[in-house]
């Protein structure tokens, strides 16, 4: 298994580190007021951050156990059976994304990126063209570190970004789920919201607070929106689905994705360290998730 954490060379001018995509301020105490930390997450956007990154795509629930961190894997690896190369950023000190690609990381490394301002520890994974940046228990000390650094706190995901080299053409953050540092570092970041909802009523109840939270961001990330719904768990025989099923689309109009029946081969694959498309590619999981990417990618690629 293969890492790199290489950051862009830069020029050091009068105190500024200047490279060939974005400027980077020195701080230290008391000077977080002179980053100018819009711009920095301006230049994630428009792409020069990151060479060949094309969109980054933050997958988050408030509710735990409705296939957030399923859907991030899955469509990551969905992707690159596509030909897509895919960056996985594994934001959540549980570090389920990385055990669920068979990666064991005590997120001490992205811990200290994100502390350092510097790229972020990448490694290979066995789904092909997808990269991870692993986490784990290490990474929840940054939480009060960085809960009471303003500007500051929220920013250091997009200033380890810009120091990234790579030809990923998607960037894939599995968020905690709660509206924390790390989750307001991702949507500060991202251009798309995707969300998995649970396909039963507790699960909607959930989608009032996520609704919440696109808007508590929108200072930080104006162009942040739910982009798209995934309904997980499905049960489509069952009656209450179909009524799920319309309530979400009354609530999200064009946006609900193809849904994800409840499936074996999703429960074990995490514990095999494949996602389900190498661990059982002629399931039902795995079918489901080739198409809610194809319509995923269909419906970004055109936003």
């Amino acid at each position: 298994m293969h890492v790199w954490s290489r950051p862009i060379i830069s020029r050091v001018i009068d105190g500024n580190y200047v490279d060939n995509y974005t400027l980077h301020l020195r701080f230290s105490e008391g000077s977080e007021g002179e980053v100018d930390f819009e711009q920095e997450t301006e230049n994630i956007r428009l792409r020069t951050g990151v060479k060949g990154m094309q969109r980054i795509v933050s997958i988050l629930n408030h509710k735990g156990g409705v296939g957030k961190t399923t859907s991030a894997v899955n469509i990551a690896a969905c992707i690159g059976e596509k030909g897509g190369r895919v960056l996985l950023i594994d934001m959540d000190p549980q570090g389920s994304a990385s055990v669920s690609l068979g990666v064991k990381d005590d997120g001490s490394a992205i811990l200290r990126a994100l502390q350092s301002s510097m790229a972020l520890p990448v490694v290979s994974t066995s789904a092909e063209r997808v990269d991870l940046v692993p986490s784990g228990p290490c990474l929840a000390a940054g939480h009060q570190r960085f809960s009471g650094a303003g500007a500051v706190g929220t920013g250091l995901l997009a200033r380890c970004l810009a120091h990234m080299e790579g030809e990923w053409d998607w960037i894939i953050i599995d968020c905690p789920p709660t509206l924390e540092i790390f989750t307001q570092n991702a949507l500060r970041v991202s251009r798309y919201l995707v969300v998995p909802v649970e396909a039963h009523y507790l699960g909607l109840t959930g989608l009032n607070q996520m609704i919440e939270t696109v808007e508590s961001v929108v200072s930080l990330n104006p162009d942040i929106e739910i982009s798209a719904v995934i309904p997980c768990r499905a049960h489509p025989r069952r009656r209450i689905h179909r009524e799920i099923m319309t309530e979400l689309e009354r609530t999200f109009p064009g946006k609900v994705a193809p849904y994800i029946r409840e499936n074996v081969a999703l429960a074990e694959s995490p514990g095999r360290g494949l996602p389900v498309i190498l661990y059982a590619p002629k399931s039902n999981g795995a079918h489901d998730f080739r198409e809610v990417t194809r319509w995923l990618m269909k419906r970004l690629c055109s936003a």
